[in-house]
């Protein structure tokens, strides 16, 4: 007994210790609680904090690093929420002490030190598309969910997880999808992922061959030319038009078609009815799939939205795909694919194969969080929020980018095409957005081939109003 008092005691100091190496810039326009997590992650990741170790307690780190309480809870959330921590009743906080070991030394060998400093891990930077909210998230309830569901864990939580995920989580999607997108899916249909990376692999493996031609979208989501591509498949990239997709102008030996009829990523058009019926009507007779990305249709802010084409499929031939990155956390590391029923022995039979790749840790969490209603209320309050973001974007290169930059507004999504008014090149406009520390990707980059259009690519769901105001400037200055 008194070897485990001596251990915690030991913990606690040394990470006591480690708080001479955070340091948080009250000048920063990042919140101290949101600085205050990347530093512990920092730490953590360096093993500077051990995992396992507990962390000193709220008021040990306001004394020390001069701030409230109530910011230290918010970053220790934040924590436990991304799973870096884990939250122990009547104990304390502790580090988790299952972070693998690859991530611990990639992290640090990854990242030279210069002097005694160790750099900090990748930051949000405006304007980074897809990125959320991340401070208004309800950090307090999912911890307390996190705590209830592993405070005394049910039997089948200890035991082998199933590869498919957990039941619960998979009912909760199912129910979720149904209110949200109008799909008629049921549980069994739900495969838990780890994200879009996952999902196309496991389909790539399931449902294709080596050497199978795919059709997607021209421009379109990197991630999948490449994953498809690094699994031996032909993607053959077909422009859109202001309809988005027109399958008619694919090949027709494909095996498959990638699309995002909600709303065309990067380029923002909803694909309307006709077109729809007709991709739907173009699988059928040819006995393919089509792949639906329906990856932020929880995001939109005026009109309703046409149904999922799951919603719509009579044939069986849609596969949706989705995730959480978008709507609650990035590290969060959860996504998920809805199959027609016909697939669904090839897919568990691939999944078993292989085994899970998502951690069980966090999925009951998530389960309960939907099925409690967080999930929903969350999503509303980030509509109103968003929508509001949008506009203050907008507001902001009206006064200060009118000469350099142009935009409209989006009635749906998490980021704006703006287009350049100098002539300029879009890649060259991101280069120097990047030399002044602002992330704004250049929308050639989203093409295969030879761009048939140029702009800037501005994420700003993530960033208040006064950052994106700031951020413009900046931008405004650097394309001057």
């Amino acid at each position: 007994m008194k070897m485990a008092t001596s251990r915690r005691e030991g913990q606690s100091t040394f990470g006591e210790a480690a708080l001479a190496g955070i340091s948080l810039d009250r000048a920063d326009r990042e919140p101290l609680h949101r600085q205050l997590a990347s530093e512990l992650k920092r730490l953590i990741l360096a093993q500077a904090i051990a995992p396992g170790a507990r962390l000193p307690s709220s008021r040990v780190y306001a004394e020390e690093l001069g701030v409230s309480r109530a910011t230290v809870v918010a970053a220790v959330d934040e924590l436990i929420a991304e799973g870096y921590a884990e939250g122990r009743h009547g104990s304390g906080v502790f580090v988790a002490p299952d972070l693998p070991d690859h991530v611990l030394r990639s992290a640090v060998q990854a990242a030279p030190l210069a002097g005694n400093v160790l750099p900090r891990p990748d930051e949000v930077r405006p304007f980074q598309p897809a990125a959320p909210e991340l401070a208004l998230f309800p950090h307090e309830i999912w911890a307390k969910l996190m705590l209830k569901t592993w405070r005394n864990p049910i039997r089948e939580l200890l035991a082998s997880p199933d590869p498919l995920g957990w039941a619960p989580l998979r009912l909760a999607i199912a129910d979720h999808l149904r209110a949200f997108r109008g799909m008629r899916c049921a549980p069994e249909q739900v495969v838990i992922t780890s994200g879009a990376g996952e999902a196309l692999e496991l389909l790539a493996q399931s449902i294709l061959k080596r050497g199978d031609k795919v059709v997607i979208e021209e421009p379109g989501y990197v991630l999948i030319r490449k994953t498809f591509s690094e699994l031996g498949l032909r993607t053959v990239s077909i422009p859109v038009d202001e309809d988005g997709l027109d399958i008619a102008k694919g090949p027709r030996d494909a095996r498959a078609a990638v699309v995002t009829p909600a709303r065309h990523y990067p380029l923002g058009m909803t694909m309307p009815l006709g077109r729809r019926l007709a991709l739907l009507e173009w699988a059928r007779l040819r006995k393919t799939w089509i792949i639906e990305d329906d990856y932020d249709s929880e995001y939109r802010y005026h009109g309703k939205p046409l149904p999922a084409l799951m919603g719509v499929d009579e044939a069986g031939v849609v596969i949706s795909l989705g995730s959480f990155s978008k709507t609650m956390l990035p590290g969060l590391r959860i996504g998920y694919l809805v199959v027609p029923r016909n697939l669904i022995n090839d897919i568990s039979a691939v999944m078993r194969e292989r085994g899970a790749r998502v951690s069980l840790f966090l999925q009951p969490v998530l389960a309960d969080f939907m099925r409690l209603g967080h999930y929903a209320i969350h999503i509303r309050r980030m509509r109103r929020l968003y929508t509001k973001r949008q506009q203050a974007l907008r507001d902001a290169i009206a006064r200060h980018a009118g000469d350099v930059l142009a935009t409209a507004p989006e009635p749906a999504g998490m980021h704006l095409i703006c287009t350049l008014s100098r002539g300029m090149s879009d890649r060259e406009a991101s280069k120097r957005a990047a030399e002044t520390g602002l992330l704004a990707p250049a929308l050639s980059d989203y093409f295969a081939g030879e761009p048939f259009r140029q702009g800037l690519v501005l994420g700003y769901a993530g960033f208040d109003e006064a950052v994106i105001d700031a951020s413009i400037r900046k931008l405004a200055q650097a394309l001057r």
